[in-house]
């Protein structure tokens, strides 16, 4: 049986939630041949960093082609949509037809189904976010013959929404975790001081994300308050679709001592800004879940004025402090983080322990590499 792993994107975030799962697979499972697939020489190299975590590992490594003219234009082009996924798709289709299944993080590839007509490939999610965000949540969650979830709060939203089907998921864990243990990347220094460092992580989806309504009030409180160190790390889309997104950053801001700017570069998706600082701030993303993998002090900012107390949603907002008005409430919030923490401590821990599954004698990536052999043998 050939098994391919796609990665069909521009940043290197959805990989680790994933490519964990090949290179067990391949391990455990010599019977299936895996072919790992990447539409950039970026993902590939993170796959590669990640294959020596796994020895004797028998995964291939495929780069995929997109048509010459379109990289040609493709960085104008994608500062609005990215059409590039589906180029990828629509070019290598000979690849995708040589497969019995196609295991993937992202979405898009449903397309294979839907647009190019490839109806007897079996195709497994994997989910790169674990967090409450509505559009984590919609039909699509269920078009998979298979879903390798985080935890259980994927199994009792999913199955409330009814989108969960009985023997097409499994509960696997967060291989993002072991990667990033495994790897051990080191942390830099990037301030010339000891103050407390605030990481800033806006969404790209601005119909929730705080950074059309409070991002630049962010910045301007940071630039005018050196009691703290800002690292500015927003979701990697919000800058790469940036004429849709409205993502502008004026100048004035690279030049500010207290301030790190990062609009995409690996640290945004390999857990160094979430594992550096001591705050978090943000909105939606679900980055704030890996950010408790070691419990600190979280701010929400509440930039629609939604009414978010008992929303599933925004569950995550019950974790830390909520914030309306950056300029009058935000100094006061950081002032208090340290002092209010131990009240959501509690909260923190919980919440991540239902949000992802741990077993004490296997891994993640062991569980959905069994998870995904034992549902391909089965059918």
């Amino acid at each position: 049986m050939k098994v391919g792993f796609l990665f069909n994107h521009y940043f290197t975030h959805q990989i680790p939630q994933a490519v964990p799962f090949a290179f067990e697979l391949s391990r455990k499972y010599p019977k299936m041949e895996v072919v790992i697939a990447c539409s950039s020489e970026q993902e590939m190299a993170f796959v590669r960093d990640i294959a020596s975590l796994y020895p004797q590992h028998r995964c291939e490594f495929l780069l995929l082609s997109v048509p010459f003219y379109y990289s040609l234009i493709d960085p104008l082009l994608s500062k609005w949509v990215l059409i590039r996924k589906r180029l990828i798709l629509r070019n290598n289709m000979d690849f995708f037809k040589s497969l019995d299944a196609l295991v993937s993080p992202e979405r898009n590839c449903l397309q294979l189904r839907t647009r190019y007509g490839i109806r007897d490939l079996i195709m497994i999610h994997t989910r790169h976010g674990a967090g409450d965000r509505e559009g984590g949540f919609d039909h699509k969650s269920g078009a998979f013959d298979l879903t390798l979830l985080p935890g259980q709060k994927y199994v009792d939203r999913l199955t409330e929404l009814g989108i969960l089907h009985h023997g097409r998921y499994a509960v696997a864990g967060w291989p993002k975790f072991e990667v990033i243990q495994g790897l051990k990347r080191k942390i830099p220094r990037w301030f010339n001081n000891d103050r407390p460092i605030v990481v800033y992580n806006p969404h790209f989806d601005q119909r929730v994300s705080s950074w059309s309504t409070s991002g630049l009030d962010v910045l301007d409180f940071f630039a005018g308050c050196t009691d703290y160190n800002l690292i500015f790390a927003p979701h990697v889309v919000l800058f790469k679709r940036a004429k849709r997104h409205g993502a502008y950053l004026p100048k004035k801001y690279h030049t500010i001592e207290n301030i790190h700017i990062d609009t995409g570069s690996s640290a945004s998706s390999d857990m160094t800004y979430m594992l550096a600082a001591d705050i978090y701030l943000g909105d939606v993303s679900s980055q704030v879940y890996e950010f408790l993998m070691k419990p600190r002090p979280c701010i929400f900012i509440n930039g629609h004025g939604i009414t978010w107390r008992d929303n599933p949603f925004y569950r995550h907002w019950e974790l830390g402090q909520v914030v309306c008005d950056v300029q009058t409430e935000l100094g006061q919030a950081l002032g208090q983080a340290s002092v209010s923490h131990p009240a959501y401590l509690q909260k923190q821990q919980k919440a991540f322990n239902y949000t992802f599954h741990t077993e004490s004698n296997t891994t993640a990536a062991e569980r959905g590499a069994d998870a995904i052999a034992h549902f391909l043998q089965n059918r």
